[in-house]
């Protein structure tokens, strides 16, 4: 039987230093660094508010007491993003010089 990776959810955190590395990012949520995906890594979404996006381990999210509140981290969508069809060549020049 084939192994399935355990499902992630995209969370948010915030910082006023910067990036965060792992292991603050997993602090602020509330779970393990081996729990936030070090393949994910941390991506900023709004570096000047402060804001990152990681992936969590579903099962190990705790879930927010009494509401999202004003800080709410997620989970957040994360569909998969993938070409609807074959990729088309891109014959046109930015110059507008279409002779090639």
């Amino acid at each position: 039987m084939v192994e399935m990776p355990p499902a992630v959810e995209l969370m948010t955190v915030t910082t006023s230093h910067g990036a965060p590395t792992l292991a603050e990012a997993a602090r602020q949520l509330g779970v393990a660094t081996e729990d936030v995906s070090a393949t994910y890594g941390v991506v900023p979404i709004d570096p000047e508010r402060g804001i990152y996006a990681v992936q969590v381990r579903a099962d190990k999210i705790k879930k927010p007491a009494g509401g999202a509140g004003k800080d709410y981290n997620g989970p957040w969508s994360n569909p998969p993003i993938a070409p609807f069809g074959p990729v088309q060549p891109n014959n046109s020049r930015k110059d507008g010089d279409h002779s090639r």
